[in-house]
């Protein structure tokens, strides 16, 4: 019988802007519009600074920085900044929020307030900018005390406005520094998830289960036994599983056995066989071909990880990289036959090193095999290389 996996979404990242693709004329009629001094000079004195020569998140912290400096040279800065975030152009309000946080450095709670209108934007990118760029670094500078506002952004009817209340305050987040005093003290931040667990909103209850699973990597005690005490809630929210299972991803993704069966993935006693495809000596950039042979007793759910080990610099320490393979349902009796794939390639500062390399299967957190391979570079040149991208395949 053939299983399915899913394959894995390739990310795209956002470029940085060059010159032909800048916005930087639209931020310089819009500022000129919203009584920005200066604003026809934006762009020159960006290009001067190095816009152009930075990667992406500069280039936006660049732009509000200057921005933040011309508003001061206006009568009511304020104003500027308000003008800017009621712009129609989504790229002109995204900055909005950084310049409102630089403005009022000092008056972090004054900030917060300013931010609370211009949190309900449904434009994505603006929904992004409040909690990075706005958000955070008012809880940077609060510490613990920007939960008590943030408990009112939870009760706000605007989801956008419960979301940035979860994300600014996420002990890791996006396009933000690591929060030192959510991750040392994650307790402190949890009223803000306690109050928007049960919300109805998808996009709040990932962001709850995002921070939950950003607080795993320091306290994975304490993650699964909020999320297991949620679980066991009669009232748990239309969401709750959903939000379990992002809070522990990286615990499952570690084969955490008490994070699987919280999720439903019991341990089970299976009957399993790997067998490799292709050559033993393989080339760096080579495409990892097998295939796995799955039986169980019982019915069963089953989540299947794979582990890609690959020589260390120091013997004994091979280099490890987890894959999640997706989640199988398992017949009684029968056997499921899964095809996997997976690429090893040169990283610019980690290139691939020659000896013996192996993948090891996991399935509900238990080892069920492993197959091994050998790396050996002089192979390239012959081979050229092979095979798609990375990703299991049926």
């Amino acid at each position: 019988m053939a299983g399915r996996l899913r394959p894995r979404p390739r990310r795209q990242g956002t470029p940085r802007e060059s010159p032909a693709s800048t916005h930087l004329p639209l931020l310089e009629a819009a500022a000129a519009s919203c009584g920005l001094p200066g604003a026809f000079g934006l762009g020159r004195e960006l290009e001067l600074a190095g816009f152009f020569e930075l990667g992406l998140l500069d280039q936006w912290r660049l732009v509000q920085e200057q921005l933040a400096e011309h508003a001061l040279e206006a009568p009511d800065p304020l104003a500027v900044a308000r003008a800017l975030a009621a712009s129609e152009e989504p790229r002109v309000r995204f900055h909005a929020p950084g310049v409102l946080a630089r403005l009022l450095r000092e008056s972090p709670l004054r900030a917060l307030a300013e931010l609370h209108p211009l949190a309900r934007d449904a434009d994505f990118r603006v929904a992004e900018a409040v909690q990075a760029f706005g958000v955070r670094p008012q809880a940077e500078a609060l510490g613990p005390e920007v939960v008590a506002p943030l408990l009112d952004w939870a009760r706000d009817p605007s989801p956008e406005v419960r979301r940035a209340a979860v994300e600014g305050t996420r002990a890791r987040g996006v396009w933000v520094r690591h929060l030192d005093w959510v991750r040392r003290q994650p307790a402190l931040v949890l009223p803000l998830l306690e109050a928007l667990r049960r919300d109805p909103a998808r996009k709040v209850a990932n962001a709850v289960g995002n921070a939950l699973n950003d607080l795993s990597r320091d306290h994975p005690g304490l993650v699964l036994a909020v999320a297991g005490r949620w679980l066991a809630e009669q009232e748990r929210g239309p969401w709750c599983e959903r939000i379990a299972a992002k809070g522990l991803r990286t615990l499952v993704k570690e084969g955490d056995a008490r994070a699987l069966a919280l999720l439903g993935f019991p341990e089970l006693e299976l009957e399993a066989e790997v067998e490799r495809e292709g050559p033993e000596e393989v080339p760096p950039n080579h495409t990892l071909r097998f295939r796995l042979r799955l039986r169980s007793p019982v019915e069963a759910r089953a989540r299947l990880i794979y582990e890609v080990q690959t020589p260390g610099r120091q013997a004994g320490r091979p280099r490890r990289q987890r894959h999640a393979g997706g989640t199988l349902e398992l017949p009684a009796g029968e056997t499921v036959e899964l095809r996997l794939r997976e690429r090893i390639f040169d990283r610019r500062t980690a290139p691939l090193l020659d000896g013996p390399g192996r993948v090891l299967f996991f399935v509900n957190g238990r080892e069920v095999g492993s197959a091994g391979f050998r790396i050996r570079r002089s192979l390239r040149s012959a081979t050229g290389g092979s095979g798609p991208g990375p990703g299991p395949g049926r």
